[in-house]
Parts: structure tokens; C-alpha cells; sequence
């Protein structure tokens, strides 16, 4: 019994930081998807190597709360299997539960380390059962070092009617992409009814407008 007290508390540490759902898993138990990718810029154009981690939290509070941590690598598409409900981005966690203040991310072979930016938390994103919610394109850009500076990145989310039908799309073509991993294309096969359905309420909406006008 002593020996599984340490155990149970590092269990209940890592619970508190947020668990990984699986990828590429088929819609059983009446579960939801988050669609979400990523696309890497550099100062010479697009790359593929890279890594951001973010999370994916429920909007209420409370033990009954779900936290996930979604890993996601360069120029991605990724497809989490999710618990329903009403979800929000949100920084990743400590081992204690306590929000990082700064989001590390990856390009090629650099990390960079910036404030999370808050625009990203407004969104909420509902998932019901066996439905899949398409968040959008997470986009790090890698600013142009000046001279004497380090280089910055900057981050935003791209829910643009565009990119997130490319996104729907994108597994869509999965299915009969013969270079696609097995899982992955299993994966889009199964979810292919929710997809559609998804790729139709996304051509259904109409591009939002944005906030404020530049100045002429």
C-alpha cells in the first residue's frame, strides 16, 4: 500500500496537467472529434518540422472538468477523439494544475517561447456527440531577426471559412490517399458521415467580417 501511494499521487499530478486523447480513434461510445492543424512559417516560406503543444479545456470549471493536452506537430491535421461538450484553447499546465504563462513551440530547430496570446481563449467550440468541432489552423510565424535581436514568433488561429473547409477537406482526401498512414486513414473513414457534415455546415456559413476596418 506505501508503494502505491506515490504512484496514485503522480497519477493524480499528471491528471491535473491535462491527458492526451487519442488520435486517429474511431467515433465509438458516442464520443466528439476536435479537428485542428497547423501551418509553420519562416522567414524563407513554409516548413513542416516543427511542434506546438497546446490544450483543450471545457469551459466549466470543476472535478467533472476535461483537460487536454493536444500535441501537434508541423503542417498538421490532427483528429482527438474528445468527451462532449463546450470547449475553449487554453495554455498548457504545470503538474500542479496551474496554467504556463508562456506557450513554447517549435520551429525547425528552435524553440521560441511566447505569451499566450489571449484572442486564442475567446472562441467556444461545442462538440456533441459523435460530431466533430473544426477549431481551425493554428499559425506560428517566425519574424525576420533584427540586427543585435534574437527572432520572434508570433501565433494566431486562422478559423477562416477557407482554411477550415481546407481542413475538413484535407481529411476527407485522407480516406483515399494511399500515403496516408493506415491509422489515419481508418480514422477518416470512420468519421467520414460526421466530416461531410461537417464540410457542409462549414460552406454554409458566411465569412465573418472582421472587428474594425484599416485606415485608407
Amino acid at each position: 500500500m506505501r508503494r502505491a501511494a506515490p504512484a496514485a499521487a503522480l497519477l493524480l499530478l499528471t491528471a491535473c496537467a491535462g491527458t492526451v486523447p487519442r488520435r486517429d480513434a474511431a467515433p465509438s461510445r458516442g464520443y466528439s472529434a476536435a479537428l485542428i492543424g497547423t501551418r509553420l512559417l519562416t522567414p524563407d516560406g513554409q516548413t513542416r518540422t516543427g511542434r506546438i503543444v497546446i490544450d483543450l479545456e471545457t469551459k466549466q470549471e470543476g472535478p467533472d472538468a476535461e483537460i487536454y493536452r493536444l500535441p501537434l506537430g508541423g503542417d498538421d491535421a490532427a483528429l482527438f477523439r474528445i468527451e462532449p461538450g463546450s470547449y475553449g484553447l487554453a495554455p498548457t499546465r504545470g503538474l500542479l494544475g496551474a496554467s504556463e504563462p508562456l506557450l513554447t513551440l517549435r520551429v525547425e530547430d528552435r524553440d521560441y517561447s511566447l505569451p499566450f496570446p489571449r484572442e486564442l481563449m475567446r472562441p467556444t467550440y461545442d462538440a456533441p456527440p459523435r460530431k466533430i468541432v473544426v477549431v481551425g489552423v493554428l499559425e506560428a510565424t517566425v519574424m525576420r531577426a533584427l540586427p543585435g535581436q534574437p527572432p520572434q514568433v508570433r501565433l494566431r488561429l486562422d478559423d477562416s471559412v477557407p482554411a477550415r473547409r481546407e481542413l475538413v477537406q484535407r481529411m476527407i482526401r485522407a480516406t483515399m490517399d494511399p500515403h496516408v498512414p493506415a491509422a489515419r486513414r481508418d480514422a477518416a473513414v470512420a468519421w467520414i458521415h460526421a466530416l461531410q457534415a461537417a464540410l457542409v455546415s462549414v460552406l454554409a456559413e458566411t465569412e465573418r467580417r472582421p472587428l474594425y476596418q484599416p485606415a485608407p
